[in-house]
């Protein structure tokens, strides 16, 4: 069931509910007053499951968006460890070079990050 079903049946429930409490009391039946009760129960725990849903659902929309960047990310700075890598080791400067491999690994961590997250959908 959609979070929007979830919402519309827990508020029809809960009016029922309502509705049922209200002639139990009129009527003396405290069995439909007990009836009505339990029903807008219910029907405020499936709103509360429609916006649970809704929740969720945003969170999933999150992740997938950052593991997207991960990767964008990852993808960028191994590129650019690798160009400062090789500079680096043509112009004999062993400091630009090592920088170079710390940036390609740190690249390859935030692909891997991205790859996580997208996992988890």
């Amino acid at each position: 069931m959609s979070s929007t079903s979830d919402k519309a049946k827990g508020a029809a429930n809960e009016a029922i509910g309502n509705i049922k409490q209200g002639i139990g009391k009129v009527v003396g039946s405290e069995e439909l007053q007990t009836e009505g009760i339990i029903q807008e129960r219910k029907g405020e725990a499936q709103k509360a499951l429609g916006t649970v849903k809704d929740k969720v659902s945003e969170i999933a929309d999150e992740v997938k968006t950052s593991s997207a960047a991960d990767t964008a990310n990852g993808l960028a700075n191994q590129a650019v460890g690798a160009t400062k890598q090789v500079v680096g080791s043509i112009v004999g400067s062993s400091s630009l070079e090592a920088e170079g491999i710390a940036q390609k690994t740190k690249g390859a961590v935030q692909k891997e990050i991205g790859a996580v997250k997208r996992s988890i959908k």
